[in-house]
């Protein structure tokens, strides 16, 4: 980490503004309680500021973070299960969802965390959409053109290109479902 003339506040203020909202969505995926998983990035942060130097030799900062609140989600998690076990009958949903994204966590593979590696994932399953939802779904999300627009560029209805839209959301959903966590990462 090149510190040349930055102080050790203003990297630390960087950081955090960078990471502190892809952490939070991250750790609220799969963390019950908002304000637990708020507290979980907020250790994070807390354990950084007095351990700056760790970060000098990390390459991959989103690899680093990714892997920081997935453990700590997976601690969480295993330390909410006995609690949960203790609820039994009305609580057996929510103990059987936290093993669930407790697993999840542990089978998440951190190297599969970079940009490139969502962009290719999210180019693969667009390419993977029939050519007119595909093209529909670039005018719309990637050049920003509204329904309207799109229907009068293709010569189609705004229907159309609204139930198109429709496909494409429901298909990619169900393409990326494995990656939604990542995804969400990095928004």
């Amino acid at each position: 980490m090149n510190t040349d003339g930055i102080t050790k506040k203003e990297i630390f203020s960087g950081i955090y503004v960078r990471y502190f909202p892809k952490l939070l969505r991250f750790s609220q995926f799969y963390v019950l309680s908002e304000e637990e998983a708020e507290n979980i990035v907020q250790d994070i942060f807390a354990d950084i500021w007095g351990r700056m130097s760790v970060l000098d030799g990390i390459r991959n900062m989103d690899a680093f973070f990714f892997t920081l609140v997935k453990n700590r989600c997976i601690d969480y998690l295993r330390n909410q299960l006995p609690v949960n076990d203790k609820r039994q009958k009305l609580q057996d949903v929510v103990g059987k969802e936290l093993e669930f994204k407790l697993f999840s966590l542990q089978q998440m593979d951190e190297n599969l965390l970079s940009v490139d590696d969502v962009e290719a994932l999210l180019h693969d399953a667009i390419g993977k959409l029939p050519e007119r939802c595909r093209e529909i779904f670039i005018l719309s999300r990637m050049d920003g053109l509204k329904n309207r627009e799109i229907a009068e560029r293709l010569q189609i209805s705004v229907s159309t290109v609204e139930n198109q839209m429709t496909i494409a959301l429901r298909k990619l959903k169900t393409e990326l479902k494995d990656y939604l966590p990542v995804i969400l990462f990095f928004i």
